[in-house]
């Protein structure tokens, strides 16, 4: 008997069609924030960035309108709320350096993609999703 319901990979593709997911590695391979992006169903709505900092609170940001590189904006948004400041005590010495290399770098928002501005700081990008 053949099933109705879609197989796996479609319902996988319905489900992450307008999500991409990325993960972001330092210098020592290690996986130190994730990053995803939440596309609007129109080109000039809102692209919503969830940016996630191993070791802090999930930040969110956004752009919208059209016309420009959205993904780029809206990282650049969400990394200006990332509490690099609540980083604290001697084991997060190197991650709060590494931290604002990561917004400073996400910060930019130069017209260049945004996964080009963590590479030229150091940090690997990976798209997940």
């Amino acid at each position: 008997m053949i099933s109705k319901r879609p197989d796996i990979y479609t319902q996988h593709d319905k489900a992450f069609s307008a999500v991409s997911a990325y993960v972001v590695l330092n210098s020592a391979n290690e996986r130190v924030a994730t990053v995803a992006l939440k596309f609007p169903c129109d080109g000039a709505g809102r692209l919503y960035a969830y940016v996630h900092w191993v070791g802090l609170e999930m930040v969110r940001g956004w752009a919208g309108g059209y016309g420009y590189d959205k993904r780029s904006a809206a990282c650049a948004s969400a990394a200006r709320r990332i509490a690099i400041g609540n980083l604290t005590g001697d084991e997060w010495t190197n991650r709060r350096h590494e931290a604002t290399a990561f917004v400073e770098a996400l910060e930019k928002d130069s017209g260049e993609d945004w996964t080009r501005q963590l590479e030229a700081a150091g940090f690997k990008v990976f798209q997940a999703v």
